[in-house]
């Protein structure tokens, strides 16, 4: 939200510098993340009147220019169109002058011709965005003498604050919220309806409460008020007949509340500069007058409105209705959408003009030839405009201001405001009687406050009577009070104060946070201290990363096509509300979320991934049970080639990702971890390759699955490779931990070990597991047993493959020689040959 420091001094009244109103708004919660300083910068570009204009020599597309720049007689060579006559004035950047956009300007030939100087365009200045031609100052721009720096002549100094606002500040998105707040905490007055420096460019339309008809009463013959002039003189009431515009709401819940109002005989052209300029320098790109009025009144009230060419009000009728199933309408950025039943529109007498809240259409928007205006405002549910919103892909400054919520009963005021405008800038006729048709009626909330929970919430009594005058300045209004309590009625426009605490912060900010008294709070500590599951979490999480794993967090709401993506289940708990169809239900399965995190990486140029995330997968249960089951999982992604040594390039594999889990467990204790072929993981992980897999069990406890992802899974979420996955189960893993007992420690070694290998063939259906198991077993000499080499190709025949085991020897009480060694390792040797059909090498 970009905010005008010119524009809350005068709405607020506060003359503050702009450092100390930034601070102030922070102070608050409304925070000011930065300052843009306009108006600066310009030394030596200033107002300059145009004394003769001739043909350049050399040139037909260039004019000679003699200008009066207040100081001399300068000529300058000047390539634009529309160079005004004698006694035009224009900005004029002497010699030496600085432009915004870095350029010096100097003394230079153009064509052969000397030009001292240079007559500047608006977007040279970062005035507005037009580079067509030279800024020509019109009639109503200003009365600035020659030599008049342009700053002052325009009126161009200014602080822009750039705000970020939470969400449930809504009012605060249009200056009238921010003065409001803004004076509040310095104490002064406000009255929204109190006419401002701006204001005072024109006076409002006065849409008296008995004008206001219901939806079933007619337009007829009326008298309407004159235009309004800038000297606000009236002409004679004229008499005209005005269109019978009918409107109604089909779906009050969507809609409560839905104005219009018009204005005729109006003329569309630009708009003046101080509109333009204003308009620029908050972020939005001047279209026309009768736009900009709009865009103004948006800025102003921070309440979305749109107008109507109503010559293309088909039908002279407005009805706020849901989409039909396929129905399509094309938006005023050319697109055509389809559109669903949750999709509610404004249509006219033959089909939609609009997506309420969100877009106008292309076919009723307001043109060069526009002659009359309906203008809209209305309120509609913010749930309705964020999902279709969200759906469409369509985030407007609309949009983004009904989702968060605006005032329902701002209508009357925010339709004056812009009638007035669209009356004075485009020259026409507001007409007095308007359309207010209240479908829901939206009342105000109220709250009661008691004194002592404020009190005992801010660690310190608040005075009855400053508390009252604080959240009367915020516009609340107080029902009734007594010694005990206020009863409050929070007005609409703050659709966030909704509780007893709500009331009670509004004070603590407006008094100011530094006012708290810091105290240390009272802490019970449990007689239990945290709960183990909790101490098991955080070590296993310290073991993943020491492993060398980077932590992923990713969202809980996954779409059921992800996880259909990913092989997992789809039988999934879905929301009642999404954020979107993306997030439509609650993950089975951490897989989507780490592949997504994974994806976005190797698109940004990561060589290779290696990210785990220990979180919650939920499953439904039965319809009597209130809540989904909670199974709590670590999960790690191993994808791409890994820098390592110069010359291996390989990528991670499956042994990388068991030496992973390895490393886990040693960090959890050092537990053993098996990996097995299970054949059940068809239906228990079919997102593994069926050749690449194994479950890994502690202590003969199951407690998760590891391998290659299936390459129809790595198709469907677009990775590339042959990524491995695994994926542990927290309980199990805690249970199978606890069941293995604590590691004992042993003795430091007396006398030195002694190792052994031994390489064999053996059927390709063998596990290495087995047979290491096997061999620690043989002889009571055995210290260890590691497998160091797995070998199949060229001279190991089909259907077998090449294992080599570093067995190491040590005898705990004496030292060992070589012909208990020898004897041992021979018995080894024979153990393998008979019980695994071994074939030494």
């Amino acid at each position: 939200m970009r905010a005008s420091l010119k524009w809350l001094r005068e709405l607020s009244g506060v003359e503050a510098s702009a450092d100390e109103v930034a601070e102030r708004l922070t102070s608050i919660g409304l925070e000011v993340e930065s300052i843009e300083r306009r108006g600066e910068g310009l030394d030596g570009v200033v107002v300059a009147e145009v004394l003769e204009v001739s043909g350049h020599p050399k040139s037909k597309k260039l004019s000679l220019v003699r200008v009066n720049d207040g100081q001399e007689q300068v000529e300058v060579v000047c390539g634009a169109p529309n160079v005004p006559a004698p006694g035009g004035r224009v900005i004029f950047a002497r010699v030496g002058s600085r432009l915004p956009n870095g350029l010096t300007i100097g003394e230079r030939e153009v064509a052969g011709v000397l030009s001292r100087g240079m007559i500047c365009s608006e977007a040279e200045l970062d005035l507005g965005h037009d580079s067509d031609g030279i800024f020509v100052f019109g009639e109503h721009d200003s009365d600035a003498a020659p030599g008049t720096p342009i700053a002052d002549a325009l009126e161009l100094r200014d602080a822009i604050f750039e705000l970020g606002l939470t969400p449930n500040r809504p009012d605060c998105l249009g200056h009238i919220g921010l003065a409001r707040d803004l004076a509040a905490v310095y104490g002064a007055p406000f009255d929204v309806t109190a006419p401002c420096a701006l204001g005072e460019r024109t006076r409002p339309v006065d849409f008296a409460p008995e004008s206001w008809f219901a939806e079933d009463m007619p337009l007829v013959e009326l008298e309407i008020v004159a235009k309004w002039k800038q000297s606000t003189s009236m002409e004679p009431l004229l008499r005209v007949r005005v269109p019978r515009i009918d409107v109604s709401i089909e779906d009050a819940a969507r809609c409560a509340r839905y104005g219009a109002a018009l204005v005729l005989g109006v003329t569309s052209g630009p708009s003046p500069f101080w509109l333009r300029y204003r308009l620029h320098c908050l972020g939005v790109r001047s279209i026309s007058n009768l736009v900009d009025a709009t865009n103004l009144v948006l800025l102003e009230e921070g309440h979305p409105i749109h107008g109507f060419d109503l010559a293309h009000v088909r039908g002279s009728r407005i009805v706020v209705r849901t989409a039909h199933e396929g129905e399509r309408m094309t938006t005023l950025d050319g697109v055509e959408r389809e559109l669903i039943p949750e999709d509610l529109l404004i249509c006219d007498g033959e089909g939609p003009v609009a997506l309420a809240g969100v877009m106008g259409g292309a076919d009723s928007e307001l043109r060069d030839d526009t002659q009359d205006v309906l203008i809209e405002c209305a309120y509609f549910d913010p749930r309705s405009v964020r999902r279709s919103s969200r759906r469409l892909g369509l985030h407007t400054d609309a949009s983004h201001r009904f989702e968060r919520g605006v005032d329902p009963n701002a209508i009357p005021r925010v339709l004056a405001r812009a009638a007035s405008w669209m009356a004075l800038l485009g020259g026409g006729v507001p007409v007095v009687e308007a359309i207010d048709v209240v479908a829901r009626p939206i009342e105000p909330v109220e709250i009661r406050l008691r004194h002592a929970r404020l009190a005992q919430l801010l660690g310190a009594p608040v005075d009855a009577a400053e508390s009252r005058a604080i959240l009367e300045r915020l516009g609340c209004e107080v029902v009734t009070s007594d010694a005990e309590s206020l009863l409050v009625k929070a007005p609409t426009f703050r659709p966030d104060l909704g509780r007893e605490v709500d009331l009670i912060e509004e004070v603590a900010r407006m008094r100011g946070y530094d006012k708290l008294e810091p105290r240390v709070p009272r802490v019970r500590p449990s007689r239990t201290g945290t709960p183990a599951s909790i101490l098991f979490e955080r070590r296993l999480r310290e073991a993943a990363a020491a492993a060398g794993l980077f932590e992923a967090i990713t969202m809980s709401f996954v779409s059921p096509r992800a996880l259909a993506a990913a092989k997992a289940s789809t039988d999934a708990v879905p929301l009642k509300n999404p954020l979107s169809e993306e997030r439509g239900v609650l993950r089975t399965s951490l897989l989507p979320g780490l592949a997504e995190a994974a994806g976005v990486s190797a698109r940004r140029g990561a060589s290779s991934v290696a990210l785990f995330e220990l979180g919650t997968t939920f499953h439904p249960t039965a319809p009597s049970e209130p809540l989904p089951e909670e199974r709590h999982a670590l999960a790690f992604l191993l994808w791409g080639a890994p820098e390592r040594w110069v010359g291996d390039d390989r990528a991670h594999d499956f042994y990388d990702a068991k030496g992973v889990a390895e490393s886990i467990l040693a960090g959890l204790g050092g537990a053993r971890l098996e990996a097995r072929l299970d054949d059940a993981l068809d239906d228990e992980a079919p997102h593994l390759h069926p050749r690449r897999r194994a479950r890994l069990s502690v202590g003969g406890q199951p407690v998760g699955s590891l391998g290659e992802l299936h390459p129809e899974v790595v198709d469907a979420l677009e990775l590339e490779g042959r990524p491995v996955y695994c994926e542990l189960s927290v309980s199990a893993l805690e249970a199978a931990l606890v069941a293995a007992g604590l590691p004992q420690a042993s003795a430091l070694p007396r006398f030195p070990a002694t190792s052994r290998d031994v390489a064999m063939l053996v059927d390709e259906a063998q596990l290495a597991g087995d047979i290491e198991a096997a061999l620690a077993e043989a002889d009571d000499l055995v210290e260890s047993v590691s497998l160091f080499d797995l070998y199949r190709g060229e001279h190991v025949p089909e259907g077998k493959k090449s294992l080599a085991f570093r067995v190491r020897y040590r005898d705990p009480a004496t030292t060992l020689t070589d012909a208990r060694v020898d004897s041992s390792h021979a018995a080894l040797r024979a153990l393998a040959c008979s019980r695994f059909g071994a074939e030494l090498r």
